[in-house]
Order: structure tokens, then C-alpha cells, then sequence
């Protein structure tokens, strides 16, 4: 197997898994099919392993494209950067930092440190997305900088750099009025659909008992909303049932608009993390950016404002 590899060739890798066959990557890039057909043949042999295989629906990857996607896509990212921190360097300005961030961290925290940063480096444009579960494929190919989110999955330990910054656990939410309002224990919340923005193997324990003890193919009790804001959205106007972390619903923007239940038997602690890539140090704005988390986060914990204070109640400091 030779390890000589070409750029042209990786990003020939990446556009064709990303539009699903030869003719749409190659509008992509702007090149010939012929061309971008030859630069994949030629990096299967340099390789000597199939690396794309023709289904129904296009172009696939093989077990060994797949494999190989991931490091391409680190690769093209780290040039990338590597090209807007020359640039920036020589402009002393300017630059894209691209992250995730968990929910009750958005409402909670980050629009003080986008304030205080946006200050501070008026040059450089934000780009963040909102982080769900513990799965950080973009951090490790090089699409985002760094995410703030839950501990990683199994598996993911070797390409991360896992800082805890804070614990907390969760409430039972649902709207003003909801019949279930005045529930005393978590075995009052039989009979009503729930709609969970976390997998179910990352739902509190006690849930997860409620709802398997109610399996039943006639009636589906559990439902999920990949996007905390769309489940809280769709838990107002229904009588379905959620679950957040304590600290999101002590925010201004949900506190008065929600319910939450606090129940005993739900006692599970779920720690937030900055997440960045192993061995890769952050620079320029990036780093700048969560300097000021720091600084901002940890001003945000002693002040005086009664919200702040109620967010910040429930939550434990991981980093001090």
C-alpha cells in the first residue's frame, strides 16, 4: 500500500460522499467527471483497496471509504485553517470559529460570552450550531472547532480532548395547565406521551423504567424531537411530557413559559464539556473565544442578578 496521497484526490473522496455520485462532485469542484472518475481510481490503487462502490441510488462508500473519509475530511479541514490563520496572521484580523453548544449552555451562558467576544474581535463571524447527545463526528473530522456538550460516547476518547466544565440534572416539563402538573412521584406520569430531544439510552433512569413498563405496540408513548427547542414548541401546545436539564428551564426564556417537575427518583447527573480535537491545539480566535467563555462563565456565576443566580444554582462548577 503506498501512502503517496494527493489532495486533489481526498477532495474528490469528500465531494462524492457528500452528493452521492461522480457527475454532482464534479460540479462541485468544478472539474470534469473524466477527472474526478481518474483521481478516485488512481487513489484506489495508490491504496490498493475498493473505496466506492455503485448502488441504486448513486456512488457509495466501501467499509475502507468510510474509513478513509473521516481522515480526509481532517485533513482538508486542517489546510483550511491552516490557510485562514496565515491570512489572519498577516492581517492581524479576520476568521470563522465554528462550534456546537448544548442547549441550557446557549440560553444560559453564551449569548453574555458572544457579547463580551463580539467586542473584543468585531472581525471574526460566529457560526454555531445547536449540540445534541455524544456523538462529535465534526469535531473530529475538523468541520467545527470545538463543542460544548455532554461526555462523549464510547469510542471517541482517543481523537478528544474532554474538559468537564459543569453537572446538572433534570426536570419533568410540560405546560401551564397540563393535568399532570401537580404530580407528586414519577409513577403519576403513566398514560401521557413523552417527546425526548436525547436518545433513550440517555434518558434519566427513571423514565426509561416509566416507559418500558408501558410497551405497547397499539399505543407508541415515547417520541423524539432532534431539536430541544421544537420539543419544547410542540410540549406547549400538547400534553406531552419532556425532559431538560434544570439549568434550561431556570432561563428567562423558559421559566415562566413551562412547568417543571422535580421528582426524587430522577437523581441522574450529566456533566457538560468543552470538547476540542486531541493533540491539536486551538489558536487565533478560537482560542480568544473561549478565553472569554471563561472569564464570562465564571463572572456569570457569582453575579447578582436573580435569573443568573437561578440558573447558576443548578449547576456544579467542574472546572474551578
Amino acid at each position: 500500500m503506498s501512502s503517496d496521497l494527493k489532495l486533489h484526490q481526498l477532495e474528490c473522496l469528500v465531494a462524492v460522499a457528500d452528493h452521492g455520485s461522480v457527475r454532482a462532485a464534479a460540479g462541485r469542484l468544478g472539474r470534469s467527471p473524466t477527472a474526478v472518475s481518474k483521481a478516485l481510481r488512481e487513489l484506489e490503487q495508490s491504496m490498493n483497496v475498493v473505496l466506492m462502490e455503485r448502488r441504486a441510488d448513486g456512488v457509495g462508500l466501501t467499509p475502507s471509504g468510510t474509513a478513509l473519509l473521516s481522515h480526509a475530511r481532517l485533513i482538508l479541514g486542517q489546510l483550511s485553517r491552516a490557510s485562514e490563520d496565515v491570512a489572519q496572521a498577516a492581517a492581524k484580523r479576520g476568521g470563522t470559529i465554528r462550534m456546537s453548544v448544548t442547549p441550557w449552555l446557549m440560553h444560559g451562558v453564551i449569548p453574555a460570552v458572544v457579547r463580551d467576544f463580539r467586542e473584543q474581535r468585531p472581525d471574526v463571524q460566529l457560526d454555531i450550531a445547536e449540540h445534541l447527545g455524544g456523538d462529535y463526528p465534526a469535531v473530529r473530522n475538523g468541520q467545527l472547532d470545538f463543542a460544548f456538550g455532554p461526555s462523549p460516547d464510547a469510542g471517541q476518547e482517543r481523537a478528544l480532548e474532554i474538559r468537564p466544565i459543569y453537572t446538572y440534572s433534570f426536570a419533568v416539563v410540560c405546560r401551564p395547565g397540563h393535568r399532570a402538573a401537580g404530580a407528586r412521584t414519577i409513577a403519576d406520569l403513566r398514560g401521557y406521551d413523552w417527546l425526548l430531544s436525547r436518545s433513550m439510552e440517555r434518558t434519566a433512569q427513571a423514565i426509561r423504567a416509566l416507559l418500558e413498563d408501558q410497551r405497547d405496540e397499539a399505543v407508541q408513548r415515547c417520541h423524539f424531537a432532534r431539536s430541544v427547542s421544537a420539543a419544547l414548541a410542540i410540549v406547549r401546545s400538547t400534553d406531552m411530557l419532556t425532559a431538560v436539564p434544570w439549568p434550561l428551564i431556570e432561563t428567562p426564556d423558559m421559566r415562566d413559559r413551562f412547568v417543571a417537575l422535580d421528582f426524587d427518583a430522577i437523581n441522574d447527573e450529566i456533566t457538560t464539556c468543552l470538547i476540542t480535537r486531541r493533540y491539536e491545539p486551538l489558536q487565533g480566535a478560537a482560542l480568544a473565544f473561549l478565553e472569554t467563555f471563561w472569564r464570562v462563565s465564571r463572572g456569570l456565576a457569582g453575579s447578582p442578578d436573580g435569573a443568573t443566580r437561578r440558573i447558576f444554582s443548578m449547576v456544579e462548577p467542574a472546572y474551578l
